[in-house]
């Protein structure tokens, strides 16, 4: 009776992890979500990055830029992200200390949300707050029954706390795809490449289906 083959070998949770990773971040610097860019300085840590969120049209914190760390677990993509604002933010789901409260990242946490998708929820909910999710209980209530208010103060803070420009860094080989890119698809890529582009909204519960 021969001897059965052993099982062939199994790449460890956090080699997988670093794939997706490197292929995530190759992507936010290339073509970045709406209003998201990448951070001031080169990542260093591919589980611990930075990244610019631009406050989106019509809302109030349109004008501002906000950096936003961004932790990322050994075990993802199966744990979620962690998302923290590094500037005083005024929102329902923005704790005190710059914590974002959204059901993505904690019980409806899917392994096919991406990091560009989870940024995509967060500037999502800087245009439409929900609710029944408060990490700041007295702009939840604020914003419910005193909108005018909520939106005058959450305003105030933008211009205090997140006025100051941010410029993104693109390493050497990124730019030079974008510029190849640039110069087949003419404008395009370099607004892409700068975050600006049409705002589209992505319920935070709609990524977790």
């Amino acid at each position: 009776m021969s001897a059965r083959a052993p099982p062939p070998p199994t790449m460890p949770e956090c080699d997988w992890a670093v794939r997706r990773i490197r292929k995530e971040l190759n992507l936010l610097w290339l073509d970045p979500p709406a209003f998201c860019r990448p951070g001031p300085a080169p990542v260093t840590d591919l589980f611990h990055w930075e990244v610019v969120i631009d406050g989106p049209d019509g809302s109030p914190y349109a004008g501002g830029t906000f950096p936003v760390d961004v932790a990322i677990p050994k075990k993802y993509p199966m744990k979620p992200l962690k998302i923290t604002f590094k500037t005083k933010v005024y929102h329902p789901n923005i704790g005190p200390e710059g914590r974002m409260a959204l059901d993505i990242f904690g019980e409806w946490w899917s392994p096919a949300i991406t990091i560009s998708t989870a940024l995509l929820s967060v500037v999502s909910v800087l245009y439409d707050p929900l609710l029944d999710l408060p990490a700041r209980r007295d702009a939840a209530l604020q914003y419910r029954h005193q909108r005018g208010l909520f939106e005058q103060k959450a305003r105030r803070w933008t211009h205090r706390y997140a006025s100051a420009p941010v410029a993104s860094f693109c390493p050497a080989a990124a730019r030079k795809e974008l510029l190849e890119e640039a110069a087949t698809t003419g404008a395009v890529a370099r607004r892409r490449f700068c975050g600006v582009g049409k705002w589209r909204f992505f319920g935070a519960r709609l990524l977790a289906i």
